[in-house]
């Protein structure tokens, strides 16, 4: 090109001593990615040695493999990769080779994430299925880079895949990773990774957890991150430490996707594969077309709620809009309407009573509406003292019915002995939680969650939604131990967490309480306390999470069960209990709001009259 470059050559010879001593040194081995700009300078005898990887490369990189073929000994191994390579690609390299692993998982992850998985099952099964192999293979290809692994590891452990946290083991300690050369999308990656814990145990996930999420804070404060997309990811998924809901997630998603993102490596590397705008464009559709169906079953939901006489009740929280929110986010599957709306109907139902048991029935009143349910017939008015007793039972008696006769088409036998069976439950665990009230006689916290986790509601909302899941249950599959199991963890969880928020209120109306009752048994301070249930509320997040990401038992046939359990334990946990303010989305425009307790309303200006 016959380029006259104005440098001084004394000066550069100068520039090169002055760095030879860093070059040289081992602790800075990294410099081994780069190492064909350093020429002669660099050991390459070395490096080939210690970083020739079983195709014949170092990296992974044509570039530092041919420049190690150069400046190194006669390596036939480097020679045949890059042969490979000229075999493969002809008459051009790719910067970074093999990369296959990693493209196909991020492709997994992308379509996940935009909420349109459900087209492409069976191919992303094919994927892990793959992935699984080659995990078990010790492939080199996942386990010499970080966030290929990292990655692997957290699809392939949420899909039930039986893989070991003790391969993140080279990445527990902040000091064996080299923070100069690794990114923080990559950090981002093990933070996601450490929260798949499953076992009791699991001190390696603990530890990456810990300094991952220290060193995204700290690149926050900093405000080191530049690329303002990926900050709002890492703010994001830090702010749900416990997991993002589907819907919400595929909402932010859309706003975070970046077709034009690309990777630094040696040059800037996009890859069209993941990165592409017919990604965007289905996605956007797909969840237009959600949320136009939700608001269809959101004024079905009102009509259903006028006729059940429930807005003439004068008392109690309407929610309507959050027992709408709470099944769609559940249960996403736009093809589930029955199960969302028999969802969204028990939500409702099991709030009114709540209320009435806890602040607007009298006591007889409410072992009234408990006898009503174990009978089980429609009776004249006169007959149930009171119209709000009356108003709760029809509505949970017409429900029911309704129900049952859509469940029987959808399972091909009788299930309504099933759903009162569950009413009668729930409301006995009401009323043993009102005849507590005032009571002097200690409790354990055992005995104390005994009914507590019924009472809480989230086992009659399951329960009765999965008859609607297009899967056939038998009795002994609903009622069998890991059905059962299932329950009373996600109950558990729902419970400990409304017990940290509701502790204060409740002790001043001498109600039981978890926080309560340890605090007494235990002689501890409240802070103590807290963090003991805290823990105690973990332990059973990670028995829910290992059931619901079980490949055998209950999940084989009714994996909807375990998805639903799951969601709800990500929606009970997606604030902190020290401020417990729900998140509402607006069902007309998909606004995310958080909101302090007992309000319902939507920064959008436009659908402020439908929120509200």
């Amino acid at each position: 090109m016959d380029l006259t470059l104005p440098f001084d050559q004394h000066l550069l010879d100068s520039i090169f001593q002055s760095s030879y001593p860093q070059i040289k040194s081992e602790r800075n081995m990294n410099l081994g990615y780069v190492a064909e700009g350093l020429g002669e300078l660099f050991n390459w005898n070395n490096i080939i040695v210690t970083e020739q990887r079983n195709n014949g490369s170092l990296f992974n990189s044509p570039a530092t493999t041919a420049a190690a073929l150069i400046h190194g000994q006669d390596n036939n191994r480097c020679l045949e990769y890059l042969q490979s390579l000229l075999k493969t690609f002809e008459n051009w390299v790719p910067t970074i080779y093999p990369l296959e692993i990693y493209t196909r998982l991020c492709l997994v992850d992308t379509i996940q994430e935009l909420g349109i998985d459900r087209y492409l099952q069976s191919e992303i099964d094919s994927i892990l299925d793959e992935t699984y192999r080659l995990w078990q293979q010790k492939e080199e290809e996942i386990f010499t880079d970080i966030t290929c692994c990292a990655v692997a590891f957290r699809l392939l452990r949420i899909k039930g895949f039986e893989v070991s946290s003790d391969e993140l083991a080279p990445y527990a300690e902040q000091d064996h990773v080299n923070l100069e050369t690794t990114g923080v999308s990559t950090i981002l990656e093990l933070y996601r990774a450490s929260h798949i814990s499953i076992h009791e145990e699991e001190t390696i996930l603990d530890a990456i957890n810990e300094w991952t999420s220290k060193f995204l804070k700290q690149q926050l404060r900093s405000e080191t991150i530049l690329d303002k997309k990926l900050q709002k990811k890492v703010e994001y998924e830090l702010k749900n430490f416990h997991g993002i809901l589907g819907r919400v997630g595929n909402r932010r998603s859309l706003d975070l996707y970046d077709v034009e993102k690309y990777h630094i490596m040696k040059t800037a590397y996009r890859c069209p594969t993941i990165y592409n705008e017919d990604f965007l464009v289905f996605a956007r559709q797909d969840f237009n077309h959600c949320q136009a169906l939700h608001q269809k079953e959101f004024q079905q939901l009102e009509r259903w709620y006028k006729d059940c006489g429930l807005d003439r009740l004068n008392y109690g929280r309407n929610v309507l809009h959050v027992a709408h929110f709470i099944a769609s986010t559940v249960i996403g599957d736009p093809q589930l309407v029955d199960a969302r709306m028999s969802y969204a109907k028990h939500v409702v139902l099991v709030t009114h009573m709540d209320d009435f048991f806890d602040h607007h029935g009298s006591r007889e009143e409410s072992h009234k509406i408990l006898e009503l349910v174990k009978e089980w017939k429609e009776k004249p008015s006169v007959d149930y003292g009171s119209q709000e007793v009356e108003i709760l039972f029809t509505a949970v008696y017409r429900t029911v019915n309704e129900l049952a006769e859509k469940a029987s088409v959808e399972q091909g036998r009788c299930v309504k002995h099933h759903l009162i069976n569950l009413w009668v439950q729930m409301l006995t665990s009401f009323v043993k939680e009102l005849d507590t009230w005032g009571d002097d006689a200690a409790m354990t916290l055992d005995e104390y969650l005994s009914f507590a986790w019924v009472s809480i509601s989230c086992r009659i909302c399951i329960l009765t939604s999965i008859h609607f899941m297009g899967i056939r249950l038998s009795d002994d599959m609903i009622l069998g131990d890991e059905c059962t199991n299932l329950c009373i963890h996600v109950s558990t969880v729902s419970r400990l967490l409304t017990d940290l928020q509701t502790f204060q209120k409740e002790k001043e109306e001498k109600k039981l309480n978890a926080v309560s009752i340890l605090n007494e048994a235990r002689d501890k301070d409240e802070e103590m306390v807290v963090s003991e249930i805290e823990k105690l509320v973990e332990y059973n997040r990670r028995k829910l999470l290992r059931m619901a990401s079980s490949r055998s038992g209950f999940r084989s046939s009714a994996n909807c069960g375990s998805h639903c359990a799951l969601s709800l334990a990500k929606l009970l946990s997606t604030t902190s209990p020290s401020t417990r303010k729900p998140r509402i989305i607006c069902i007309s425009c998909s606004v995310i709001v958080i909101l302090p307790q007992g309000m319902w309303s939507c920064s959008c200006r436009a659908h402020l009259d439908k929120c509200q």
